[in-house]
C-alpha cells in the first residue's frame, strides 16, 4: 500500500501542486480568518461555586464587588482637595445623567479619611460621601465601572478612557482584569506576525543547515504555508458553525504547531529523499523510496497526535475544551499536505534540491560506535542513566504553583501595569480583585454582633490586608451595600496583601472556603450558608475543573495513544515502554522549566492553562518521533539481528529526529516574542520538551530499550525476513 501510494502521489505531481494552489486561493476567498475571541479567562467551569456566589451577589445586592474595569488616580504626596471633590461631584452628576454608552455607573474609591479599603458604595452617591470625608490625606482614588452586561471588553476599556479623559485629573490609567485581558489580545494580534516572520526564518536556517540546500527550506515552508492558511480557515469555519470558542490565547499555538509540525514531517521526506540519492536512485525512485518509508510514519504519527490532542474533548472544563479541536484539526491539515504536497515538490524539483549537497550520512567507525551502544550491558546502562536523569529533573516540580496573574502578567510598559502598580501601592495588591465573601439566610442581617465578630475573625486570615463589611461604612451612607434588603445576606470584601491571581493568593482563598462554616459558627451565626466570589475565586475554580480533568484527559490520551501505538508499530509490550519514556520526559520538562521560572523569570508560578496544554502536546508529539525511530528499527530488524538493526537505523533515524526536534523547539520557543507570562512559560516548556524528548529520549533512551527488550517487545508483528532486500551499507563497510 505504500509503495502504491508513493508511485500515485509522485504520478500526480504536477496536478497535486497545483490542486493545492487552487486549495489555499479558495479558502482564503471563501473561509472566514481566524477571529480574535476572548482570551482563557472568558472559560469559567459550568457549576462554578464562585460564579454562583456572584450571580446570587447580583440577585441579593443589585451588582457583585469587582473592579473588571477600573480606573486610578493617583498622587504620592496626596490629591488636592480639588481633585477628590471634582471626582465625587462628577459620579454623583453621572449617576443622574449618563452620557457615554455602555457605562452605566462609576464607583469611585479613596484610600484617605481611614478608608483603607474599597466600601463599593451601592451607588455613586454614597461614594460620594466616602470621598467628601476622604478629602484629607487621600494619595489614590480607585473608580469601579459598571457597564451594560452586553458590552465587549473593547467597548468597555473605550468607555472607560472616555470618562477619565473627560472627567478627571490625575489620571495613571485604566485597569482590572477585564482591561488587562483586552490588552493581552492586543499584544498578541501585534506580535503574532513577528513570530511568524521569525518562525519561518528559524525554519529555513535550520533546515537549510541540514540539507545544505537553498530549495529543501523553500519546499518544506511552502508545505507550512499552505497548511497555515487552510488549517487556520478551517479552524476558523468549524468554530463558527460548531460555536466553540477559539480561545484568543490559542491562536499563537495553532501557528507555531501548524509551522514546526508541517516542517517535522517534510523533514523525514527530505532526509529519506536525500539518503536514497546518495546511495546512487535516480530522483523519482528516489522519491518514490522516500514516500514509501516516510509515508506510513508520518501518517501514524499524525493520526496520534490529532488523537491525542483531540482527546481533550472528554474535559469538563471550557479550558481544555476548547483547545482540543482546533490542535487536531491543525495537525490532520498538516498531515495530509505533508503526505501529498510534500512527495510532490520533490517528484519535481528534488533534483535541484541536492545538488552537490550529498554526502555519507554514517561512517564504518560511526557504525561500530552504535553498535557498540546497541550491546544488552551497555544498552542497559545507557537505559538507567537516563531514567535516573530524568527522575532527577522530574523532582523539580515539586515546587509548582499554578495560577493567573492577569495584570501581574502584563510588560511594565503597559497602562493596565502601571495603573495597577499605582492602585497596589495606594491600597494593597488585591483591591482590583476584591474577593466577595456571602453569608446568605433569612435573618443574616439581624445578627449584627455575631457579623462584627466574622468581619474581625476575616481580618486575621493569612493575606488578608483589609476587610470591608456592614460595620465600615460611615453612618451617612442611605443605605448599607453591604446588607441584603430584608437583611437576607451580608457581604463583606476582602483585599489580599499580593497579586489576587497568583498562586499563593489562590491557595488562601481556597484556605479560607474551607475554614468559612468553622468561623461562623466560633462568631455565633446561625441559620445561615457561605459562599465565596470575585475574580480570585473563579480562577481557583478554573484551575480546580483543569487539575480535576487531568486524570480523564490523561486516561484517554493514554488510551488512544497507546492502541494507536500497538497498530501502527504491530506490538504490544514496545509502545508500553515507548509512552511511559514520553510520560517521564513531560514530567522531567516540567521540573526543568519550574527551575528556569524561579531562576531567570524570578517566580516558580506558571500560568494554569500552561503545563496541561504542553504535557498534551508533548506527549503527542513525543510519540510521533516513537513511531519515526522505532519504525526505522523495525524495518531493519526484518531482515537483521536487533542490535545490528539498532546500530544502523538509530543513527538515522537520529539525524533527522535532532533537525525536526530542532525546528519545532525553535517555533515554539519564539513564542517567548510575546511579552506575556503564558507564551514565555510555554516556549520555555515546549522548547526544553522537545528537546529533551527528540536528543535524550529518542536518540538514547529508546534505542537502548529496543535493544534491551529485543524481538520480545516487537511481538507478534515483527518476524525476522532471512533474505534481505538490500545490505545496509553500513554493515558491508564495517565488515571490511
Amino acid at each position: 500500500m505504500a509503495k502504491a501510494f508513493a508511485y500515485l502521489v509522485v504520478g500526480l505531481r504536477f496536478p497535486l501542486i497545483v490542486g493545492w494552489a487552487v486549495a489555499v486561493v479558495a479558502a482564503v476567498l471563501f473561509l472566514p480568518p481566524l477571529p480574535s475571541s476572548g482570551g482563557v479567562a472568558d472559560l469559567i467551569p459550568a457549576g462554578s461555586a464562585a460564579a454562583h456566589a456572584d450571580a446570587d451577589a447580583t440577585r441579593l445586592f443589585g451588582y457583585p464587588l469587582e473592579a473588571g474595569v477600573a480606573i486610578v488616580q493617583r498622587d504620592s504626596r496626596d490629591l488636592p482637595p480639588a481633585v477628590v471633590a471634582k471626582t465625587a461631584r462628577e459620579a454623583v452628576s453621572y449617576d443622574r445623567s449618563p452620557s457615554i454608552p455602555g457605562l452605566v455607573a462609576v464607583v469611585p474609591i479613596p484610600n484617605g479619611a481611614g478608608v483603607s479599603a474599597p466600601a463599593a458604595p451601592s451607588s455613586p452617591l454614597a461614594a460620594a460621601g466616602l470621598l467628601a470625608g476622604a478629602q484629607q490625606h487621600t494619595s489614590t482614588i480607585v473608580t469601579y465601572l459598571d457597564f451594560q452586561s452586553d458590552a465587549t471588553l473593547g467597548q468597555q476599556v473605550s468607555d472607560a478612557r472616555a470618562y477619565a479623559g473627560h472627567y478627571l485629573t490625575h489620571v495613571v490609567g485604566v485597569t482590572g482584569p477585564l482591561a488587562a485581558q483586552y490588552e493581552q489580545g492586543q499584544i498578541i494580534d501585534s506580535d503574532l506576525p513577528w513570530v511568524e516572520l521569525f518562525t519561518v526564518l528559524a525554519i529555513a536556517l535550520i533546515v537549510g543547515f541540514r540539507f545544505r540546500s537553498v530549495l529543501a527550506p523553500v519546499a518544506a515552508l511552502a508545505c507550512a504555508g499552505a497548511a497555515y492558511v487552510l488549517a487556520t480557515r478551517i479552524v476558523a469555519w468549524g468554530a463558527q458553525r460548531t460555536g466553540i470558542t477559539v480561545p484568543q490565547d490559542a491562536d499563537p499555538v495553532l501557528v507555531v504547531l501548524l509551522l514546526g509540525v508541517t516542517t517535522d514531517y517534510c523533514v523525514f521526506f527530505l532526509a529519506g529523499m536525500r539518503s536514497r540519492l546518495a546511495e546512487g536512485a535516480g530522483r523519482l525512485q528516489a522519491v518514490r523510496d522516500s514516500t514509501a518509508r516516510s509515508a506510513p510514519i508520518v501518517l501514524a504519527a499524525g493520526l496520534i497526535v490529532a488523537a491525542g490532542t483531540g482527546a481533550l474533548v472528554v474535559a469538563r472544563g471550557g479550558l481544555l475544551r476548547a483547545f482540543g479541536p482546533g490542535l487536531a484539526a491543525t495537525v490532520l491539515v498538516s498531515m495530509v499536505v505533508s503526505l501529498t504536497l510534500m512527495p510532490a515538490l520533490l517528484g519535481v524539483f528534488g533534483g535541484l534540491m541536492f545538488r552537490g549537497s550529498l554526502g555519507g550520512e554514517s561512517s564504518p567507525a560511526g557504525f561500530r560506535l552504535a553498535r557498540l551502544a546497541a550491546s544488552r550491558p551497555v544498552a542497559l546502562l545507557v537505559a538507567a542513566a537516563c531514567v535516573a536523569g530524568l527522575a532527577v529533573a522530574a523532582s523539580g516540580a515539586r515546587g509548582l504553583g499554578l495560577g493567573s496573574p492577569l495584570i501581574g502578567e502584563m510588560p511594565a510598559s503597559s497602562d493596565v501595569a502601571q495603573a495597577g502598580a499605582a492602585a497596589s501601592a495606594g491600597f494593597a495588591p488585591g483591591i482590583l480583585a476584591p474577593t466577595s465573601v456571602l453569608v446568605v439566610g433569612p435573618s443574616t442581617g439581624s445578627q449584627t454582633a455575631a457579623g462584627n465578630r466574622l468581619e474581625a475573625a476575616l481580618r486575621r486570615q493569612p493575606g488578608v490586608a483589609s476587610v470591608v463589611g456592614p460595620s465600615v461604612l460611615p453612618a451617612s451612607a442611605s443605605d448599607n451595600p453591604m446588607v441584603a434588603r430584608g437583611g437576607r445576606a451580608i457581604r463583606f470584601a476582602l483585599v489580599y496583601d499580593s497579586d489576587p491571581l497568583n498562586a499563593t493568593a489562590i491557595g488562601q482563598v481556597r484556605t479560607l472556603s474551607a475554614r468559612l462554616p468553622a468561623l461562623g459558627r466560633a462568631a455565633g451565626l446561625r441559620g445561615v450558608r457561605y459562599e465565596v466570589g470575585g475574580e480570585t475565586a473563579l480562577t481557583s475554580d478554573a484551575i480546580n475543573s483543569t487539575a480535576s480533568d487531568l486524570w480523564r484527559v490523561g486516561l484517554a490520551i493514554t488510551l488512544v495513544t497507546l492502541l494507536l501505538l500497538m497498530v501502527f508499530l504491530r506490538a504490544v509490550l514496545a509502545p508500553v515502554y515507548l509512552l511511559a519514556a514520553s510520560v517521564l520526559a513531560v514530567i522531567a520538562t516540567l521540573g526543568l522549566t519550574v527551575v528556569i521560572c524561579r531562576s531567570v523569570l524570578g517566580s516558580p508560578d506558571l500560568v494554569y492553562f500552561v503545563p496541561f496544554a504542553a504535557g498534551v502536546l508533548l506527549v503527542s508529539l513525543g510519540s510521533d518521533y516513537n513511531v519515526f525511530v522505532v519504525g526505522r528499527i523495525w524495518e531493519e530488524a526484518r531482515a537483521l539481528p536487533t542490535q545490528d538493526a539498532v546500530a544502523v537505523a538509530a543513527p538515522r533515524a537520529s539525524g533527522a529526529i535532532t533537525t525536526a526536534g530542532v525546528a519545532l523547539a525553535a517555533s515554539f520557543g519564539l513564542l517567548a516574542l510575546i511579552p506575556l507570562s503564558q507564551f514565555r512559560q510555554l516556549a520555555i516548556i515546549m522548547a526544553v520538551g522537545v528537546m529533551l524528548d527528540s536528543v535524550v529520549v529518542r536518540s538514547f533512551l529508546v534505542p537502548a530499550l529496543v535493544a534491551l527488550t529485543g524481538r520480545v517487545g516487537m511481538w507478534p508483528g515483527h518476524q525476522r525476513v532471512r533474505v534481505a532486500d538490500r545490505r545496509p551499507p553500513e554493515l558491508s563497510d564495517a565488515s571490511r
